[in-house]
Order: C-alpha cells, then sequence, then structure tokens
C-alpha cells in the first residue's frame, strides 16, 4: 500500500503543471496532445515488454529499479523546450512508470493470494490518496509560481529515498514461484479469452487518463478556475477515488464484482455529462467526483480477475491487460486535443463518451474464472 501511494504522490504532482508547460511553449491543445502522447506510448511499449522483467528479477526487485528510474525520469519534463522534446521527456517517463505500476498490481495480486482475502482494491485506494496529495502539491507549486523544473527536482529527491526502502521492506517471494514452467515470451499479449476484460479496462483507464491529462487544461479554460480551485477539483477526483477504492474490496465481497463495475461505469459516464454541462466550479467538482467514484474500483477489479486466471502466470495476464488498458492513454489525449482544436474541449471531452459506454457493455468480463495451466 505504501509503494501504490508512493508513486502515485509522485507522478500526480506532475499533473497540475501541463498547463503551465503549454503556456512556457506556446503550444495550443492539438500540439500539447501530440506531446502528452509520448506518456503514453512510453508506458504502452513497456507494458509489452514488463512481464519478462518482472519473471526474471522479481516483482519486488523490478519495484526497487522502477522508482529510481522514475524518479530521474520526472526531472525531465521541466527542462523541454518545444513539443519534439517534451515528447521523448514524457516517452521515457510514462516507461519508467509503468514499470513499477505493472510491478506493484503483480505483488499486490500475489499477496492477495497468500493472505486469502481482497486488497487489490484497498491498495488503489493507497493509490488514490498518494494521487490527491500529488496533485495537492503540484497545485501549491504552480499557485506559488514555482518553476516547474524545480518542482519536479524536488519531488523526485524526496521520493527516490522512500520508494527504495518501501520496495526493500516488501515480502520477498522465490523466483521459482514467479515463472512458469514454460518460458514467458518476450512480449506479452492478451488471450482471446480475456478480450472483454481487456476492453472494460481500457474504458476506465481512457476516462481516468483523460480526466487527468485534461481535467487541469479544462478547468482553467473552459471553467476559468484558478489554479487554487483547480487543485480543488482534482483533489475532488481523488478523494473520491480512494473513497470507492478503500471500501471496494468489502463492496465487491457483498455485490460482486460484475454489478459494483457496471454501477461505477454508469457513474463515470455521469461524471463526464455533468463535466460536459458544467457553467462554474462547483458544478465541476461536483463532476469529478462523480468520475472518482466511476473509475475507483474497475482496474483493480479486471487486475484480480487478470492475475486469478491461473492459465498464465499473474506478469503475464497483468502485463496483457496493461497493454490493452493503457492503450486508452493512446487514444484519448489526441482524440480530445484534435477535436478541442476545432470544436471547443467541451468537444474534445464528449468525443471519449461512445468508447466509455462500450466499455461499461463487457463489465460482465469480471467474473471470476480460473483456468487449469497447460
Amino acid at each position: 500500500m505504501a509503494a501504490f501511494f508512493i508513486q502515485s504522490a509522485a507522478l500526480n504532482s506532475w499533473f497540475p503543471r501541463i498547463p503551465d508547460v503549454q503556456a512556457k511553449l506556446g503550444i495550443g491543445p492539438a500540439e500539447l496532445s501530440i506531446a502528452l502522447l509520448g506518456m503514453s506510448l512510453g508506458g504502452f511499449i513497456t507494458a509489452l515488454l514488463v512481464a519478462k522483467l518482472v519473471e526474471r528479477l522479481t516483482a519486488r526487485r523490478t519495484i526497487l529499479l522502477g522508482f529510481v528510474a522514475y524518479c530521474i525520469a520526472q526531472v525531465l519534463p521541466g527542462w523541454a523546450w518545444n513539443v519534439p522534446s517534451l515528447f521523448a521527456v514524457l516517452f521515457i517517463m510514462g516507461a519508467t512508470y509503468v514499470v513499477i505500476d505493472l510491478a506493484t498490481n503483480v505483488e499486490a495480486a500475489r499477496i492477495q493470494d497468500a493472505i486469502g482475502r481482497r486488497i487489490m482494491s484497498t491498495c488503489h485506494g493507497f493509490w488514490s490518496l498518494g494521487s490527491m496529495l500529488g496533485l495537492v502539491i503540484g497545485s501549491a507549486f504552480a499557485q506559488a509560481a514555482v518553476d516547474v523544473r524545480w518542482h519536479l527536482l524536488i519531488v523526485g529527491a524526496v521520493v527516490m529515498p522512500l520508494g527504495i526502502a518501501t520496495a526493500r521492506a516488501l515480502p520477498v517471494f522465490t523466483r521459482e514461484a514467479e515463472t512458469e514452467a514454460e518460458p514467458a515470451p518476450v512480449i506479452s499479449l492478451p488471450s482471446v479469452s480475456m478480450i472483454g476484460l481487456c476492453i472494460f479496462a481500457f474504458g476506465v483507464l481512457l476516462a481516468e487518463l483523460t480526466t487527468r491529462n485534461w481535467g487541469a487544461v479544462y478547468l482553467r479554460e473552459t471553467i476559468g478556475a484558478s489554479p487554487a480551485a483547480t487543485g480543488v477539483g482534482f483533489a475532488a477526483f481523488s478523494l473520491f477515488m480512494a473513497f470507492g477504492r478503500l471500501f471496494g474490496d468489502r463492496l465487491t465481497d457483498r455485490f460482486g464484482p460484475v454489478t459494483l463495475g457496471r454501477f461505477c461505469s454508469a457513474m463515470a459516464v455521469a461524471g463526464v455529462v455533468i463535466l460536459l454541462a458544467a457553467n462554474n466550479v462547483l458544478f465541476a467538482v461536483i463532476a469529478f467526483a462523480a468520475l472518482g467514484i466511476g473509475v475507483s474500483v474497475g482496474f483493480p477489479l479486471a487486475v484480480t480477475a487478470a492475475a486469478a486466471r491461473g492459465d498464465r502466470s499473474p506478469a503475464r495476464n497483468v502485463a496483457a491487460l496493461a497493454l490493452v488498458a493503457y492503450s486508452g492513454s493512446i487514444v484519448g489525449p489526441p482524440l480530445v486535443g484534435f477535436v478541442a482544436e476545432s470544436g471547443g474541449l467541451r468537444a474534445g471531452l464528449a468525443a471519449i463518451l461512445p468508447l466509455m459506454i462500450l466499455s461499461a457493455l463487457f463489465a460482465g468480463s469480471l467474473r471470476r474464472r480460473q483456468t487449469p495451466p497447460p
């Protein structure tokens, strides 16, 4: 839970500074969407390859190395001087972050199986608490007009030793217990039986990452919010996401993953609709709260279902799920950006609604299925 919290606080301190970097470079929504695509592509490509790394090093060691690499990479966006350089540094940032993200999910799934009770949603709840802290930190630096370069350098310097200490405190799993009888392929792709689960996770991550990438820009440019009010909106998003996740394991035991997944998908769609209709900060904050609940438990439920399938190692199935899910971050930012270039940010955000609705239709794939290993 500490590993989830720390990685999230580091990542989310960056998002409130996106408008500042946009202003510094003097670029429009379309150019910004191209730059933001770098982080998505870095994460997507890493998701193809990271399962082999986790199985070779163990999840614990991968988390440790991931924290070191990410904290170095996080400093770079503040030094970008044009769109190509911002794309490149965000590519590195996205690649190193996904290493930590997938390894922590694999580790949580193994600990969950070892202790015999659900903890995945709670772990993601701590990710959301870290997200809230990171967003507040980023907004505070923005409100104080601290240069993005020094803000990110300070965060990286604080997070690196905390991340290393947390990774070293994780339980030790033997390499033999983490590998399969057959050598794993270098690239992890989803099996046919996982397609529905992957489509569901795609929509959840599409909504979450679009909110994180464009939320601050939308609040400032469309709603006219101040940097402090922008922080309040993001804090509401993270707070309600944390609330849903911290109670998610108990709610899943009571109502089942499918019912909970469908309810949250409907809340996410409602959140986007409210945000599109909002004309002041209050309604925007309500929309962000609904979105937070809507995207809260979807991905933890999908990770649990993927790790428990039993047909392949948890690392391979989680990486395959993440590969498709993270493609939402490739689709979302440019889709919103290019539509917004001609029709405004409201039209840009409206463009993701059909994909979110499609995702909700596959919530039935969250039913727990265990396939005997070959």
